[in-house]
């Protein structure tokens, strides 16, 4: 299995470990994908896979031996301390007791194509993070806000997800002793503007940070931090904004079938629909619809 080539985390995993694979979620924004396994003690060495691979340790504590592009070292890794492999890279990873893991497998290319305006490492290696464990609260919370958008099926979209790869990009950046640039002001009026406009336009569409980044010739990094100082919202919370506005338009003054409102809004079923709803609402559009038909 080892000598064999890979084009991703998960296609490895499945030829070499499926019997451990507990979960395999469809991938999001950049092809990100979610993989939780259940190990016993033993080999777990990985093939070079194309994937920048971040493992979240689940189990209370994992003593283990690893070399993840920097070295071997001996470790012991809480709940919630996370491994860093670079992309093509083989590991060494020997586990003394059995263990609950996650993996966000991101393919490298288009990580790097999505932050081109700051380069990351070409081959995806940071440094020191790759020779030990790293515990961190703002790491912790990012990854599990990325695990829980992909489990409910991606609901606010690509821009979500890539928001928060960024944040974790500037993590991983700054332990590499190459902290990016941090934006201090808004945007102009005419990038503000032209950037929510065309979310209006195209609120049903899965739009990308780097579209919107493009139409105002910002990085996407710097353009999504300038857009919360601006709005007060990241640009996923305020399309979803203009859906909810637009959906509550059509509960209240139109008798189209729920499901068809969701697909005109651009949710993929109408359940996906009715949660994202209910999340902005305490309320599911069904009983919004008929509250307002009472009250009308």
């Amino acid at each position: 299995m080892q000598g064999a080539a890979y084009d991703s985390l998960e296609a490895f995993y499945r030829a070499a470990y499926g019997e451990t694979l507990v979960e395999v979620a469809a991938p999001v924004a950049l092809g990100t994908t979610l993989i939780a396994a259940r190990q016993g003690a033993g080999d777990y060495s990985d093939a070079p896979v194309p994937d920048l691979v971040i493992t979240r340790g689940l189990s209370r504590l994992i003593p283990c031996t690893l070399d993840v592009g920097s070295g071997r070292f001996r470790s012991t890794v809480p709940r919630n301390g996370f491994v860093v492999v670079p992309p093509e890279t083989r590991t060494t990873i020997l586990l003394d007791r059995p263990n609950m893991i996650e993996f966000l497998a991101i393919p490298y290319a288009p990580l790097r194509a999505l932050c081109a305006e700051h380069p990351l490492p070409a081959d995806g290696h940071f440094g020191g993070l790759h020779s030990r464990a790293l515990e961190s609260p703002a790491f912790t919370a990012a990854f599990v806000r990325i695990t829980t958008e992909i489990r409910a099926g991606n609901l606010n979209g690509p821009m979500f997800v890539e928001g928060l790869l960024m944040q974790i990009v500037a993590m991983m950046m700054a332990t590499a002793d190459r902290p990016l640039p941090i934006p201090r002001g808004g945007l102009a009026p005419w990038q503000l503007g032209r950037a929510t406009d065309y979310l209006r336009e195209h609120h049903a569409e899965a739009v990308s940070l780097r579209e919107l980044a493009t139409l105002v010739d910002l990085s996407v990094f710097h353009f999504a931090r300038a857009f919360k100082i601006s709005t007060g919202l990241p640009p996923h919370r305020y399309q979803t904004a203009i859906r909810m506005e637009r959906a509550r338009l059509l509960l209240a003054t139109t008798s189209a079938p729920v499901t068809e409102i969701a697909f005109a809004l651009g949710y993929d079923s109408s359940q996906s629909f009715a949660r994202a709803f209910r999340g902005a609402h305490a309320i599911s559009p069904t009983r919004f619809r008929q509250a307002r038909a009472r009250v009308g």
